[in-house]
């Protein structure tokens, strides 16, 4: 019955996407199931047709691996790869206890190699395996706001994630244009669920909706607000658009104090300015996805 369901999910998943709001784009598939049944559950379901999650007790459906999240998803490894493959690790769809009953497998993760172990029946998994330092979570038919609830997830009490990057997606509009959103949230910020930074990058600008709903209900202001369809506070001037690599606004940085979080030997030399991924790049990938 559940793999039934599961193909059932990913086309109400498919549906929702066409819909650019802020509705969830989570459905439930189980109520009441332990992390030992789900654990049993996912070993038997390793190619899912969508992506899942245990979230308090329940089976959630979350999003279809299309080819816009999975081009993306793939370049962000690949640039952190190139920018640093000596002293970081790198891994996709890393399972990890994020509570009592609550188990995720977000799109990314890296952490330093010589990030300790934990104590025993404090690692993010069976293995004891240490929690990463950064989670990338690429959403498509994943709304913006399920993105951003999936923060306090993250940096739950149980966790010693620092990062969370989260790359929203939002679909082909009938003029082949499209917006996307990157949100950079940091643990040690003195409001975590708050994001430090946030960069319109698509070739059309965010619908009003979704922007109300970052500087209203999420809290950010407008000056950390940047890029395409926004406007410079300091200068009044419409930011440029995201049509070139190395665009100055367009380059998101990785803080290598929380991305290095918990290695013995502190920051590499060479990694003290952090990681800069060029948005633009992440956009031709969405682009290829849309064959445009």
């Amino acid at each position: 019955m559940l793999s039934k369901d599961l193909f059932s999910a990913r086309e109400r998943l498919l549906e929702l996407r066409k819909k650019e709001d802020l509705a969830t784009s989570e459905i439930i598939i189980a109520e009441n199931v332990s992390l030992e049944d789900y654990s049993r559950f996912r070993k038997s379901h390793q190619k899912s047709p969508v992506r899942l999650c245990l979230m308090d007790g329940r089976i959630i459906a979350y999003e279809v691996p299309l080819d816009p999240h999975i081009l993306v998803v793939g370049k962000v490894m690949a640039s952190m790869v190139i920018w640093n493959d000596q002293d970081l690790e790198y891994g996709p769809e890393m399972t990890m206890k994020v509570g009592p009953a609550s188990q995720v497998e977000p799109d990314m993760m890296a952490r330093p190699v010589r990030r300790p172990f934990p104590p025993a029946g404090q690692g993010a998994n069976a293995l004891g395996a240490p929690y990463p330092t950064m989670i990338i979570e690429v959403g498509f038919t994943q709304t913006f706001p399920d993105l951003h609830r999936k923060v306090a997830v993250f940096f739950s009490a149980q966790t010693t994630i620092q990062i969370v990057l989260a790359i929203k997606i939002f679909e082909l509009r009938a003029n082949n244009t499209f917006a996307m959103i990157a949100a950079l949230y940091l643990r040690t910020s003195p409001t975590p669920l708050v994001p430090v930074q946030v960069i319109s990058f698509g070739t059309a600008e965010p619908i009003q909706q979704i922007v109300e709903y970052l500087e209203n209900t999420v809290g950010v202001s407008p000056n950390i607000f940047t890029g395409v369809g926004r406007i410079d506070i300091t200068t009044g001037i419409d930011y440029p658009l995201c049509n070139a690599p190395g665009i100055q606004i367009y380059q998101m940085n990785i803080p290598a104090a929380e991305l290095f979080n918990g290695d013995p030997l502190g920051i590499p030399a060479a990694a003290v300015g952090g990681c800069d991924l060029d948005l633009w790049q992440l956009q031709l990938k969405v682009r290829r996805g849309f064959n445009l």
